[in-house]
């Protein structure tokens, strides 16, 4: 009787089982994905696109840069008007007159103004014997002589007596004054090449100053922060392609760092002014000789008898005249 009862509970249980599992909803399903793309399936069409961006689809985008261009050169070609100087200088020696002097060998710059002149420093040619000129993109060496020096401005004149030397050369023309602040351009060639160099600089100062040269009055002087090295002196310091001043001396670097000089238009104006005034070349001041006279012990010599002879090249014809000593106090600006 047990046994009967333990089967029917037993058979009971696993039909209460089985209900229960057939009673169970089907849990969701995962929708179907898309299918994979296979090697032979063709790329989708879209927008074109940049080279490269196929290959490297995360680069970043290009971006053009512009290249700095220099601008055109503000003075022009300067190289038409610049020359290169040679000199080969006797110094005398003042304490042994005798004594034939030391022999140096020095190179300056100068530029080329109206009347076939080339203007430099007085320092530049002072005590040469022998002069030589070049010229940009010219391999000769042309012989030049002075035409007019003012030491205390620390100025000069030179030229060139070869045929066509000034045919290519293009004069420059003065300004005025720069204004402080203003930028300015010092051209020359200093020490370290031998080709045209350009140094940039600002007015700084405009004062009066003393002339290294010559150290006997100050003169107006331009204080610029452009580099002035041995080498610069005679050269052009420019502004809006007009010559503002010539540079002529600076400090060592042992005293100052960027404080040089040029001499101003109004001391340039006033040199020039000088050598028209004076309408001669160096050398051609007047030369003086005394005639030689036979004295006798019964002859009284006067004033009229002691003539000098006076050579003239100031004019088209030169030749001597002939000036009573009276007159030559009046003719060389001594009083008697």
């Amino acid at each position: 009787m047990k046994r009967l009862s333990l089967s029917i509970l037993l058979a009971a249980f696993c039909l209460s089982q089985g209900h229960a599992q057939q009673s169970t909803p089907p849990g969701p399903q995962a929708p179907p994905g898309p299918p994979e793309p296979s090697a032979s399936s063709s790329p989708r069409v879209g927008p074109p696109q940049p080279p490269g961006a196929a290959t490297q689809p995360n680069a970043p985008a290009v971006v053009a840069v512009p290249v700095p261009v220099g601008s055109a050169r503000p003075n022009g070609p300067v190289q038409k008007s610049l020359v290169r100087i040679t000199v080969t200088e006797q110094e005398p020696d003042y304490r042994a007159p005798w004594n034939a002097g030391t022999i140096g060998r020095g190179v300056g710059a100068g530029f080329v103004i109206d009347g076939n002149r080339i203007m430099t420093n007085a320092h530049v040619v002072s005590n040469a014997r022998y002069l030589t000129v070049e010229r940009d993109g010219d391999p000769n060496k042309y012989s030049a002589k002075v035409l007019f020096v003012a030491h205390d401005c620390d100025l000069a004149l030179i030229t060139v007596s070869t045929p066509n030397f000034f045919k290519n050369m293009t004069p420059l023309q003065f300004g005025g004054i720069p204004e402080l602040e203003s930028v300015v351009s010092a051209y020359g060639y200093p020490i370290g090449g031998e080709r045209m160099s350009v140094t940039t600089g600002i007015v700084s100062r405009i004062d009066f100053q003393l002339y290294s040269h010559s150290s006997v009055d100050q003169h107006l002087a331009v204080q610029i922060s452009a580099q002035i090295n041995p080498g610069n002196s005679g050269g052009p310091v420019m502004q809006d392609a007009k010559v503002m001043g010539v540079a002529f001396q600076g400090y060592s670097g042992d005293i100052a760092q960027g404080v040089a000089y040029m001499i101003p238009t109004p001391v340039i104006r006033r040199f020039l002014k000088d050598h028209h005034k004076e309408g001669m070349e160096l050398g051609d001041a007047l030369q003086l000789g005394v005639r030689a006279l036979t004295v006798t012990q019964n002859k009284t010599l006067t004033e009229r008898d002691l003539e000098v002879a006076v050579l003239d090249r100031t004019k088209a014809r030169r030749k001597f005249r002939r000036i009573p000593l009276e007159a030559l106090g009046q003719l060389l600006g001594t009083p008697r």
